[in-house]
């Protein structure tokens, strides 16, 4: 029974009560909900891809090259490091210096595939070693990994470079930076030797994140060139910017996804049955691990020079 005060006396009312709300309102809020909980997924994801790109994938090539230079050194001190093909794919061939861009002791490896670039850059296949008699060509990114070759672009005329290989240490002069279809500078001497360095400008799209042009900046020796080793044959599946969609890394892609999705699926589980504590302290490592692993291998689907 309700009571209802009015201005008049007091008048009292025996009928039921509607109590349900009103017509639509229901309908809205798990709608709401939902959406809202899309909008916190969809921001955590671009969350963790940004910290991925700008740091943690730093942290990644900053590890391969530590063990990278432990391996070089090695082979330098014992005269086992590499003068020409063949040359296994990921191995290191040389250490690059550029005082101007922020590159000290850089380890180059061999090859300039998506997954050789996240170790560090790369000598490109079908170009003479560093320091030898000819052109070599040496790519890296812009700014995943580390972004060894972020700022080469912008790399004064006369500017140093350095390269230490199993055949010595040369110093080159940086010549000019050109974009794709600019002139070519003539070839180098019969005795001369020019150094190329390939990377991606960033674009204007994405805050700066979109890569744009291809720019090549030429350097040539200053001092003798070694002679040339071996030269392998042109990789002519790499497309430094273009996306590569091969088999082996949407293979591998694929079976990152099934065990993140394992991970998850065992974290949920644990978080039901366990403490929350002991759910974090057990699976949330496991799923880290497994994101980390699925966000590096969903990046060699990217062009490599970024």
């Amino acid at each position: 029974m309700t009571t209802l005060q009015a201005h008049g006396p007091t008048v009292l009312h025996d009928g039921a009560i509607d109590a349900s709300p009103p017509p639509g309102g229901g309908d809205r809020q798990p709608l709401q909900v939902g959406l809202s909980q899309v909008l916190l997924a969809l921001s955590l994801v671009l969350g963790w891809l940004l910290l991925y790109i700008l740091v943690l994938s730093g942290l990644e090539q900053g590890h391969a090259q530590s063990s990278l230079y432990e391996r070089l050194r090695t082979e330098l001190a014992l005269g086992t490091a590499p003068t020409g093909a063949p040359i296994a794919a990921g191995a290191p061939v040389a250490l690059l210096s550029i005082p101007g861009a922020g590159v000290e002791d850089t380890v180059v490896v061999e090859g300039t595939r998506a997954v050789q670039l996240q170790d560090g850059p790369g000598h490109v296949l079908g170009s003479v070693l560093p320091g030898q008699r000819g052109v070599s060509v040496i790519a890296g990114r812009s700014l995943t990994f580390g972004g060894p070759f972020g700022t080469i672009a912008e790399l004064p005329a006369g500017a140093p470079i350095t390269v230490t290989t199993a055949q010595g240490t040369f110093v080159y002069e940086v010549t000019g930076a050109r974009l794709r279809g600019d002139p070519v500078p003539p070839p180098p001497a019969t005795d001369g030797s020019r150094l190329t360095l390939v990377t991606a400008i960033r674009g204007a799209g994405l805050g700066g994140l979109q890569a744009g042009e291809t720019v090549y900046v030429d350097a040539d020796l200053t001092g003798d060139a070694a002679d040339p080793g071996a030269v392998a044959t042109a990789d002519i599946g790499t497309k430094l910017m273009s996306a590569k969609f091969d088999t082996t890394s949407l293979a591998l892609l694929a079976l990152g996804l099934q065990l993140l999705v394992g991970s998850l699926a065992a974290f949920v589980w644990a978080w039901n049955r366990w403490s929350r504590a002991a759910a974090w302290i057990a699976g949330g490592p496991c799923v880290l691990a497994a994101l980390w692993l699925v966000s590096s291998l969903g990046s060699r689907l990217l062009p490599a020079l970024i």
